[in-house]
């Protein structure tokens, strides 16, 4: 490696770190001011909220701020050579802008596996430990809340998934549940409908509802007017069951759809923000094709209007993320295309930026 590349992979770093501490603390005074009126009513501890912030800032860097991080060290670090006349002696000794790309997209690349690594890793332990946290501390709930709750899909034991519309777990009474039984092989052996149940006596029993046996070539149906099932899941069990999106990381998500997939639930939403986990890191990486061909210029339109011109490229970025993901949501795109949509757009506009910047 030539000490040129050191040298640019330094300059980035260095810029990416600053950034990205400036961007959380930003972010966390911001929110800070929004929520000290909670804070001073509820009695929060100084500690707690400290707590409570380092919790979320896996979940600053990893979803909002890293890209903005990543612009804004790219305009620091090759700004700053532009403006010393450093990227002309660069040029001197043949490293053309093609070259000079090369460190920053090394460090982009790495950059967006590590958000990658830490959103299927961290993300999930520090969101949970932050939602904890908000209930227990903040909010002044129970440990484990015992409130009414809706659209519950829960993974059980004995190969067994439910879905509840409606669960009162301090009555035990359900309204809406669907019980699904499972093979070995995955294939769907029992499925059991019912308006209402309750549970008595340490086990469920089920209201107006019909059983569906599936065999091999065949199904039947029962109806009954009430049916007791001996469940292992008592109603305390479904509620704390109930677990954010955000706390599962890619591969405990990926079985949650699958899941409900074989409950027959429509997966479209779910599909969508899995796919997303994976595309939107490497925006990371996609940013620097806007940053740095503006950056290597601001010796001719000045740091500001291009970190100006730069920033409003990556909100429209941001707009026609949220835009496919809308569209993907509602299925007027497939779940993986409105993934890689906006990705592939802008790695179409920022590979036309950098072949003009050679100019």
């Amino acid at each position: 490696m030539k000490i040129a590349d050191k040298y640019i992979m330094k300059e980035f770093v260095l810029g990416l770190l600053w950034s990205l501490l400036a961007l959380v603390i930003i972010y966390i005074i911001v929110d800070v001011f929004e929520n000290v009126s909670t804070f001073v009513d509820k009695k929060v501890a100084l500690f707690t909220i400290i707590q409570y912030y380092v919790y979320q800032i896996p979940w600053i860097v990893g979803t909002i701020v890293s890209p903005i991080a990543c612009l804004l060290g790219c305009f620091i670090s090759i700004g700053n050579l532009s403006r010393h006349f450093e990227l002309v002696a660069l040029k001197s000794f043949s490293l053309n802008t093609y070259r000079t790309f090369v460190p920053l997209s090394c460090i982009g690349l790495i950059f967006s596996g590590l958000i990658l690594g830490m959103n299927e890793i961290l993300l999930p332990i520090s969101n949970q430990k932050m939602l904890d946290l908000k209930s227990e501390k903040i909010d002044k709930l129970p440990k484990i809340a015992v409130t009414p709750s809706t659209h519950i899909y829960y993974s059980g034991e004995d190969s067994r998934f439910y879905r509840i519309k409606f669960i009162d777990p301090n009555k035990g009474i359900i309204k809406g549940l669907t019980i699904y039984e499972f093979l070995k092989s995955d294939a769907l052996k029992r499925r059991v409908d019912a308006p209402q149940a309750v549970w008595e006596d340490n086990q469920w029993k089920l209201f107006n509802g019909a059983q569906q046996i599936f065999k091999p070539h065949s199904f039947e149906v029962i109806y009954f007017d009430s049916l007791i099932v001996r469940l292992k899941e008592t109603p305390l069990d479904f509620v704390k069951g109930v677990k954010p999106a955000l706390s599962m990381g890619f591969f405990e998500f990926k079985e949650h759809i699958k899941k409900l997939q074989k409950g027959g639930e429509d997966i479209t939403k779910e599909l969508v923000d899995l796919y997303s986990r994976i595309s939107f890191p490497f925006m990371n990486l996609i940013i620097l094709l806007l940053g740095f061909p503006l950056a290597s210029r601001v010796r001719n339109i000045g740091f500001v209007v291009g970190f100006a011109i730069a920033l409003f490229v990556s909100f429209i970025y941001w707009g026609l993320l949220q835009l496919a993901k809308a569209f993907g949501h509602v299925g007027i795109l497939s779940p993986f295309l409105a993934s890689l949509l906006p990705n592939i757009i802008f790695i179409i506009i920022g590979t036309i930026l950098l072949w003009n910047s050679r100019k």
